[in-house]
């Protein structure tokens, strides 16, 4: 309506108000009149701004009053109704970087066990005919199901038919078969082979895969969490090529997070490999946009792990050993302690000379304080072990045999056939051998430049063969300073003796410069820096010479685990969710790729190993790992230390993780599909 009928309603109702117009008609005859002026009910924005000069005293504090209370109440309400039918969910967004210390070398799960770093991300890439939920379970990842034939040898799967390859090629039921042929296939030299010597994998259809095996082997299931290739990407390569493939370092495979980027510095060093969200992964795709590892060589320093996580270049570590677990603590990093089937050994190989003999090796076991060890050096972060079997597994024994800590039980073993020299007047021995070696020498080459000396027959000369003898009368009259030679060969033992060690041994009615010497070979970390150089030490009091040599971790399997290059190697060893003992102690796996680090070899071992790969009953395969581990610790080919607890630093922006029990670090990454970072509310379904 126009202005000026708004004015002359406005008018009217004000001097009705003044006379006094109370009555219930006229208030209606009011209200009508407004309605016919104005066709709505509710007030405009502007009408609504004007109530201020419309409304006097008590009538405008009413209002605004209600409209407060109003206000109020909606807010209120709204909050409540909100939180009881809305709920906070996890949203797809976030990056997540991870600091490891090594490299990557080959991601392809025909190979990725000999490297943890590999492991670790081809558990993101790929994916397996079955798998590990978090609560350990084996339960179906790319099969659907499966089925096992009365004699417990023919397996048949059922695959998923909405699978896609990173690069959008469908999942088939091509892709197991050749996986398996590959490694099966002696030229690709997967370590995993031994797994499947004898099994042949048929193509039943396109979704359909059967295994049948020469034996019964109650837990081949377990061994099919191997990640799959996708054989339309890797058939393209010949198979003498496979290990050197540039697709080995740009994977595709169905698994969660696909490849995205590595970045290399100026010296074709790895350092960094990024991984992004597989938006059409099979399951629900993770929440996690982004995952990232950045590599180091190094926990401490200035481009150390450590500095990394305080000055948030990284966001978590793969694992944190317990000596930097106070420096890794800060306000926003959880430590997740996980309980991780894996021990810790000395292994003696035996296809060396000292090393075969038994009652050294069980002096060697007697002198190590393994309770000194987990304190000192662990921090009691981990447990003392006697044998193989660990808590939990088939045969596992807490009132197994024991051998304790005793140097005297050591030293009557040793003295049986080896004698004792003390270090002085080994160290005297050594002193005189060489500096009458060096004094030789140079008198001899005085004697051949020596013009006035006799001369040598021609013939004598032609002769490469011929012998020049120095005589005592040449020696006597030489110019050498044979004070000063003393003194560069005792700065030369200061080097190469070790002070602390009192006495050393040699074989009875031996030479003395024949003594008894080991190389102990480790990898370069720090925990087991610190314990090969507490072993060292004590095998120094029974008086034995120890040389230490440190490996970088990314060096072991090309120079320790392929050559065997070592008298006792100190070594973690991962049993996995797996019992199978086979792969460390069967007679077969003495040679790379195998992983009998002792170069063991016993017919009745390998009997029960064998036998206890074709037992499925629990009373029968308890009995026979008993009988196993009674056998290895009576034969000595390692001593056991002790099992490490695995803890794993995340950034508390990472919320849904939800491990405790792993069979493998890269088990971490079970559940990596529920990590999430950001949230947002939806409403309630019902």
């Amino acid at each position: 309506m126009s202005t000026s009928i708004k004015d002359k309603v406005v008018s009217i109702l004000r001097r009705k108000k003044n006379k006094g117009a109370s009555s219930v008609t006229e208030q209606k005859h009011d209200i009508t009149l407004v309605t016919h002026a104005h066709k709505r009910m509710i007030p405009s924005l502007r009408q609504f701004l004007s109530m201020g000069t419309i409304l006097k005293g008590k009538e405008k504090i009413l209002f605004f009053s209600a409209l407060i209370i109003l206000i109020i109440s909606t807010v209120w309400g709204g909050s409540i109704l909100s939180s009881q039918y809305r709920i906070e969910v996890p949203a797809v967004g976030g990056d997540y970087t991870e600091g490891v210390i090594g490299s990557v070398q080959s991601i392809n799960p025909l190979f990725a066990m000999l490297n943890d770093v590999d492991q670790d991300i081809t558990q993101l890439v790929y994916s397996g005919l079955m798998r590990y939920d978090a609560q350990r379970r084996l339960v179906p990842d790319l099969a659907v199901k499966y089925d096992v034939s009365e004699d417990k040898r023919i397996y048949t799967f059922e695959l998923k038919k909405d699978v896609l390859w990173h690069d959008g090629q469908p999942f088939t039921v091509d892709d197991v078969v050749y996986t398996f042929e590959m490694i099966q296939d002696e030229q690709v030299g997967s370590p995993l082979s031994v797994t499947f010597q004898g099994v042949i994998v048929e193509r039943v259809d396109d979704y359909t895969v059967k295994f049948t095996l020469e034996e019964p082997f109650p837990l081949f299931v377990s061994s099919l969490t191997r990640g799959i290739l996708p054989g339309h990407i890797w058939n393209e390569i010949p198979i003498d090529q496979m290990r050197l493939a540039k697709r080995n370092l740009q994977p595709i495979g169905t698994g969660p997070y696909m490849f995205e980027r590595l970045v290399k510095d100026e010296s074709g060093f790895i350092h960094r490999i990024e991984f992004k969200r597989f938006q059409d992964f099979y399951r629900v795709s993770s929440f996690v946009k982004s995952f990232a590892f950045e590599f180091f060589n190094e926990y401490e320093g200035p481009q150390g792990l450590v500095t990394a996580l305080r000055e948030q270049k990284i966001d978590g570590i793969n694992f944190v050993p317990f000596e930097y677990r106070e420096k890794v603590e800060r306000k926003h990093i959880t430590l997740h302690t996980l309980q991780l089937p894996q021990y810790t050994a000395l292994f003696f190989n035996q296809d060396r000379g000292l090393i075969e003999d038994k009652n050294t090796r069980l002096a060697l076991t007697y002198s190590l304080d393994k309770e000194r060890i987990v304190h000192d050096i662990l921090k009691n972060e981990g447990k003392v072990i006697h044998g193989p079997i660990l808590d939990g597994f088939p045969g596992f024994n807490s009132e197994i045999q024991k051998r304790e800590f005793s140097m005297d039980e050591a030293n009557i073993l040793l003295d049986e056939s080896w004698e004792r020299i003390s270090a002085d007047d080994y160290r005297t021995f050594l002193r005189d051998e060489r500096v009458s070696q060096i004094v030789e020498e140079s008198t001899l080459e005085e004697v051949q430049n020596n013009d006035e000396s006799e001369t040598l027959e021609s013939d004598e000369l032609e002769d490469s063969d011929a012998e020049i003898i120095v005589d005592e009368s040449q020696v006597a009259t030489s110019t050498v300073d044979v004070d000063q030679v003393k003194t560069d060969v005792d700065q030369e033992l200061d080097n190469t003796l070790d002070e602390a060690q009192l006495f050393y041994r040699y074989p009875n009615g031996s030479e003395k410069d024949d003594i008894l010497e080991l190389t102990l070979v480790t990898a370069a970390t720090p925990e087991y820096t610190k314990v090969a150089e507490i072993i060292a030490g004590y095998w120094q009091d029974i008086g034995i010479k120890v040389n230490i040599r440190f490996v970088d971790s990314k060096d072991m399997t090309r120079e320790v685990l392929k050559t065997r290059d070592y008298d006792v190697l100190l070594y973690g060893i991962i049993i996995g969710s797996d019992p199978d003992q086979y792969p460390f102690w069967h007679s077969d796996q003495v040679t790379y790729p195998g992983l009998n680090l002792s170069y063991y070899i016993n017919r009745s071992a390998d009997e029960l190993l064998e036998t206890i790969r074709e037992t499925d009953n629990e009373e029968e395969l308890a009995t026979l790992y008993t009988d196993l581990q009674n056998i290895l610790l009576e034969d000595i080919p390692a001593a056991f230390l002790y099992t490490p607890i695995y803890t794993y630093a995340l950034t508390d922006d990472i919320k849904g993780f939800d491990v405790d029990h792993i069979s493998h670090p890269s088990d971490r990454f079970s559940n990596i599909a529920e990590w999430y970072i950001g949230t947002k509310k939806i409403w309630k379904l019902n």
